[in-house]
């Protein structure tokens, strides 16, 4: 009887303990760290060996035979490699980077200077050993393969050193569910083998298998778990199903894989009772956790983009009093124009010109960009060389072919109205008004500018439906007509996922006329000015294709009129299609051979992203200075 009753005591107290440790928020909890360990070093070991197999492969390579083996056998490495990616991606971004990145020189920047360095990674190797003639470089190629066996041996190395904590886990899965949506499925990470089919199961295998981890744990609440172990399964047979890397569904693949993934993944941390500490933390994650799905409108967290430490939640005070601003001339020398002059919210706040005008009306260099979804990026101006709002609203109210606007002169007038003072006083705290305070109210105001509701949104959230046409543009968009490798979703600009804080700058090669024959290079250097990097010479910032439909003429410098012009000229590959030699062209040179139909589902695709509702409500009436 004695035993009886203390077995049925250590069951309570087990129960009561293992309630408690379930439903108390504790992030350094660790569940499944043994096992993950055990999984991480596993898949480790095999790539390690699918790597040295493939260096004794392209050792040999001097036939047809040789080099179809080193070819099955780099896929069989990134495969593993894929795997892994799903934890060592997020913890070790670094090394990743070096990894697996572009085949592009990586350019570094300290403020007038800067530091190239080559390419290294499987994509490199991707380029060769699929490219004309690999076994005239293989000593090149081995090379490379002792660099990628370098960098993985420092991502393991690092990886294995961390706790594996649960709140890490279940974000490493998270971010991997984007990262597959937005460059795995899109072709970023296999430009050339377009195997993006088989590196997607890779994926969704080691989700499975990391998500199996925590089988034992969870007890009754396991929705989460079952919709992750559902949508895996639907994500398998979605790939099974597609023929080539231009025939996936996408738009379904990210509306019952991706998504589905991810809102699992918080549901089962939610059952766990893990704290998210990027509710609290700036700088975790971009990425909102408790969001439904990339295309709902709070999956990007605002605050992770507006780096200032004043004003992180605008008030509609603050936002009221930054549009009555933007809507003044006041900020410009002798009242001449206004911000929204420039940006014009009927024409998605951009202003229908090939290239902005000066105070006096002469042309200046570029063109003129939407501030729609401004603040969706870490980078400003075409050529990157602004970090924050801040920077841009001062640079333009001090440029004297801008605004002109001396900021003494300007809180002078601003000072002189009481209209004004009193709306400062509401919205910051003091009638005291001075250029920090400007800057804030028209931080709040872009911040606001938000275009996250267009007929392709309402679709992607299960809120309206579209024509089939722009289904099959957004296919395309993501996959034959290689635009999402450069323009990521969900803002589709060049801020790169999964981390959204870098910005990605492309040598296309744009004409200074559009005219093709004897195309010239535009003079423009871009990015090159800042500190002479040779392959950013001509490089310009991937801005948003949302709301393109109102925004054109196109490109830096308003070279194209509509996008149908825009669409042709990446379909013959951009600059080297129309004969423009360019060394560091980063756009692919091939041919996109996109038919007439697939040019207008694009088109139709890039139409359906088009949303200013509530946006383009002019001010009516502005405050009043002294002595008007």
């Amino acid at each position: 009887m004695k035993k009886t009753l203390l077995l049925f005591l250590i069951c309570i107290l087990a129960f009561t303990v293992g309630h408690f440790r379930h439903t108390t928020p504790d992030y350094w909890d660790s569940y499944i760290n043994e096992n993950l360990n055990d999984w991480l070093n596993e898949h480790f070991n095999q790539l390690e060996r699918q790597i040295e197999y493939l260096e004794v492969a392209c050792r040999n390579l001097n036939n047809k035979k040789s080099l179809t083996y080193a070819r099955k056998q780099f896929k069989k490495s990134r495969y593993v490699y894929k795997k892994l990616e799903v934890i060592t991606a997020t913890v070790d971004p670094f090394n990743a980077a070096w990894i697996n990145g572009p085949n592009l020189p990586k350019v570094e920047y300290e403020k007038t200077m800067s530091a190239v360095s080559d390419p290294e990674g499987f994509q490199v190797l991707e380029e060769v050993l699929f490219g004309e003639e690999p076994h005239e470089q293989r000593d090149f190629i081995l090379k490379k393969i002792s660099k990628l066996k370098h960098f993985i041996s420092e991502t393991r190395s690092y990886v294995m050193k961390q706790n594996h904590y649960d709140w890490m886990v279940f974000h490493c899965l998270r971010m991997a569910s984007v990262r597959l949506a937005t460059m795995g499925i899109t072709g970023f990470d296999c430009p050339v083998t377009l195997d993006a089919l088989n590196e997607a199961k890779s994926t969704l295998n080691a989700i499975e298998e990391i998500t199996a981890m925590y089988d034992g744990v969870l007890y009754d609440d396991r929705e989460g778990f079952n919709l992750v172990k559902y949508a895996v399964q639907v994500g398998y047979g979605l790939l099974n199903e597609s023929k080539d890397f231009n025939s996936l569904d996408r738009a379904r693949f990210i509306l019952e894989v991706t998504d589905p993934i991810f809102r699992g993944v918080t549901l089962m941390q939610e059952s766990l009772g893990i704290e998210f500490p990027e509710d609290r933390i700036t700088g975790l994650s971009a990425i909102n956790p408790h969001s439904k799905g990339m295309f709902y409108n709070d999956f990007l967290k605002i605050n992770e983009f507006f780096p200032q430490k004043i004003n992180k939640s605008p008030t509609p005070e603050l936002i009221s009093l930054g549009k009555l601003l933007f809507y003044d001339p006041i900020l410009s020398d002798g009242n001449q124009r206004s911000c929204a002059s420039c940006h014009q919210p009927q024409r998605g706040f951009s202003d229908g010109l090939k290239t902005a005008l000066s105070l006096d009306g002469m042309p200046l260099s570029r063109n003129t960009p939407t501030l729609l979804n401004v603040v969706y990026q870490t980078a400003f101006q075409w050529d990157g060389h602004l970090l924050s709002l801040s920077q841009q609203f001062t640079e333009v109210t001090f440029n004297r072919h801008e605004m002109n606007k001396d900021a003494l002169e300007l809180t002078r007038q601003l000072n002189s109205s009481e209209e004004y003072r009193t709306l400062f006083k509401k919205a910051l705290g003091s009638e005291k008004i001075d250029f920090p305070m400007v800057i804030a109210a028209l931080e709040a105001y872009l911040i606001s500018l938000q275009s996250l509701n267009s007929p392709f949104d309402q679709y992607m959230t299960g809120k309206g439906s579209v024509d089939r046409e722009v289904v099959v543009g957004f296919n395309l968009f993501m996959g034959k007509a290689k635009c999402g490798t450069c323009h990521f979703a969900p803002i589709f600009n060049g801020t790169v996922p999964p981390f959204y804080r870098d910005t990605e700058y492309e040598v296309l090669g744009i004409p200074q006329s559009p005219v093709w024959k004897n195309a010239q290079i535009d003079p423009d250097p871009g990015r090159y000015i800042l500190a002479k990097a040779e392959p950013h010479l001509h490089a310009f910032k991937s801005v948003t294709v949302r709301n393109a439909h109102l925004t054109g003429p196109y490109m830096h410098n308003g070279i194209y009129t509509s996008l149908d012009e825009v669409i042709e000229f990446y379909n013959v590959g951009g600059g080297h299609g129309i004969g423009i030699s360019l060394p560091n062209q980063t756009l692919p040179t091939d041919k996109l051979h996109l038919t007439e139909k697939e040019k207008r589902a694009l088109k139709s695709f890039i139409t359906a992203l088009t949303d200013t509702a509530g946006l383009t409500k002019p001010v009516v009436k502005l405050p009043k200075l002294s002595g008007e």
